[in-house]
């Protein structure tokens, strides 16, 4: 038996009323490589304990008009605390623990980044509020009358109005429960059958057949375990980034932003594994095979049109092209991360006042900040050029640099200038995986 375990993003509804909430989702994925499990995913240095200590003072309050009005909602649910969240579930103390790990360790990536680039993210109000169900059934009831949230498929969501995650335990899913219900009965059979043998008397000559496919469907239950719970942790890590985003007001609740930057931001601080190095400076290899795969079936959205739209696709939105469009918006957002954080920096602190995202005039604002659009997309080609050697005589390679020799970029555009080279490829922020 071979299960295939599969990772979609799919749309949301970027608009000015409870508009931005923004959904991590993950349907189980071929993609996905194996984290190790939760609990290995959850192991925390203790030199990044002592870095979350801070003066008692310093620390958020606890209460907070968030926490009252979500406890009111589900008050059953079982509140913990760590140094800057507050969890509300009803699933297992380990569960819980772990999510917590998971917050923190996002809380600390997240000021190390905002450091790197010279942003100021705000102090924390209070202490973030994240709610995580046991079981998907319960999740969906909330999300779709509370949240108003109809996607079935999303694992989690962020809603910057309300200020809270919202999300439940992968391994709860539907699909998942119904395919290791299938393994588990698969093992009973083989047991029965094993212990057959043996009351034919022939416990000496094991059947190696039997213990081969025995072998196989452990491994599989191990793969999809393995499998669900990196899923979970991209997804927490993901919503987190959000979260703290709109908290601290990089961006804010009620601003509209442009759907590749919203979802280019939290995409650069996905991980599977956060006992491992992420962010920014070092690959999300599960976005960058996308992002090729986009390439070389000529599907990478020109640049004027990436930075318009409001939508993933076209209006088909199938899990495919939604895939494609969180790959472009991951690589184009780490170009500028690495190669242009002053402009970026700008940008979001343009946005703040809700109406420089306006999408008609939204072309002409990027180019105020950023520079003519034709070089913008040459110079991010080039750089991916440079990445993937292949990228250059791609379709859409070539069409960048064709339109560049057809129509010479115009000099009358305000810009600003950059702090770093474009012509030197940064080889220290590239991971090697």
């Amino acid at each position: 038996m071979s299960i295939q375990i599969e990772r979609s993003i799919y749309p949301m509804n970027h608009t000015r009323r409870i508009s931005m909430i923004f959904y991590l989702v993950a349907a189980v994925g071929a993609s996905v490589m194996c984290a190790n499990s939760w609990q290995a995913s959850a192991q925390i240095s203790q030199d990044d304990k002592s870095a979350t200590e801070l003066p008692q003072e310093l620390l958020p309050t606890s209460n907070s008009f968030v926490l009252q009005e979500t406890q009111k909602l589900i008050p059953k649910f079982q509140k913990s605390e760590t140094k800057h969240y507050i969890i509300l579930s009803d699933s297992s103390p380990q569960d819980i623990t772990m999510v917590g790990t998971l917050l923190e360790t996002t809380f600390l990536k997240y000021h190390e980044v905002c450091d790197s680039l010279g942003w100021k993210p705000k102090p924390l109000r209070h202490k973030l509020v994240a709610v995580m169900f046991r079981d998907q059934r319960n999740y969906n009831d909330f999300a779709t009358q509370v949240d108003k949230v109809t996607k079935a498929w999303a694992m989690g969501y962020y809603n910057p109005l309300a200020d809270r995650l919202v999300f439940y335990k992968s391994d709860s899913r539907a699909d998942v429960k119904k395919v290791m219900a299938e393994l588990r009965d698969q093992e009973r059979q083989l047991q029965e059958a094993q212990a057959a043998q043996q009351s034919g008397g022939r416990a000496l000559r094991p059947n190696p057949d039997l213990a081969h496919v025995q072998d196989q469907v452990a491994a599989e239950k191990d793969r999809i375990h393995d499998a669900t719970a990196g899923t979970f942790v991209s997804t927490a890590v993901h919503e987190a980034a959000h979260q703290l985003f709109f908290h601290t007001d990089i961006q804010r609740a009620r601003a509209s932003y442009p759907l590749w930057l919203a979802e280019g931001l939290a995409t650069n601080f996905e991980t599977e594994r956060i006992n491992l190095v992420f962010g920014y400076q070092v690959d999300n290899w599960q976005r960058r095979d996308a992002f090729k795969q986009a390439l070389e079936k000529d599907r990478i959205i020109p640049l004027e049109v990436l930075l318009t739209q409001d939508r993933f696709t076209d209006g088909k939105e199938s899990a495919e092209d939604v895939g494609y469009f969180y790959a472009q918006a991951y690589a184009l957002t780490n170009w500028m991360l690495r190669e242009r954080p002053t402009e970026l920096r700008l940008y979001l602190e343009a946005l703040l006042d809700g109406s420089f995202a306006d999408t008609k005039s939204r072309k002409a604002e990027f180019e105020l900040i950023f520079g003519p659009m034709p070089r913008i997309e040459r110079n991010w080609v080039r750089y991916e050029g440079r990445r993937e050697k292949d990228f250059l005589q791609s379709p859409y390679g070539k069409r960048v640099l064709a339109k560049l020799l057809n129509h010479p970029v115009a000099t009358n555009v305000a810009t600003t200038p950059s702090p770093k080279s474009e012509e030197s490829l940064p080889s220290k922020n590239l991971d090697s995986r």
